[in-house]
């Protein structure tokens, strides 16, 4: 993170921009420079999870502390779409006001998103079984970690489960 934040910082400094990068502890950030929000940019990542939900991230009723909407944005159209995904009953439904406020959002270009992570996993030969799906979370490298197997015992063809 620190290294990417010296490459943004530099950018900017090539187009006439005055930056100081300050690096703070995670605890220290959160408590000294995002809950009172003593910042002009903000650097930092985020992991949402599978289903992430928009609302405590830009609604504007999230931009005071405790709410998570960092970017201090506002936008009464927005706001109504999520409220409306929030009160959605289905899936469905919740999803299209969500896709709806996103390009709201995304129109008025409040936070700039560099990259996502690739998460890469070496699996050693020996080692069977094993079926990583979509990861958004670290830990969810081991989420069938008790199919996993290295030992096998001979089995005839005939009885052998045969993938």
């Amino acid at each position: 993170m620190k290294s990417i934040a010296e490459h943004v910082r530099d950018s900017w400094e090539k187009m006439g921009a005055k930056v100081s990068l300050d690096v703070f502890e995670i605890g220290d950030l959160n408590q000294n420079i995002i809950r009172p929000r003593k910042y002009d940019a903000l650097f930092f990542g985020e992991i949402l999870g599978r289903s992430p939900d928009l609302y405590p991230f830009w609604h504007s009723s999230q931009r005071n502390d405790p709410g998570l909407n960092v970017a201090l944005y506002t936008n009464i159209k927005a706001d109504r779409l999520l409220e409306k995904a929030k009160l959605a009953i289905n899936t469905e439904d919740r999803q299209a006001k969500e896709e709806e406020a996103e390009k709201e959002i995304l129109k008025d270009y409040p936070a700039l998103f560099l990259y996502s992570p690739y998460f890469l996993y070496a699996i050693p030969k020996e080692l069977r079984d094993v079926k990583i799906d979509i990861i958004t979370v670290p830990s969810e490298r081991f989420a069938n970690v008790y199919e996993w197997y290295t030992e096998t015992d001979r089995v005839w063809k005939f009885l052998a489960n045969n993938k």
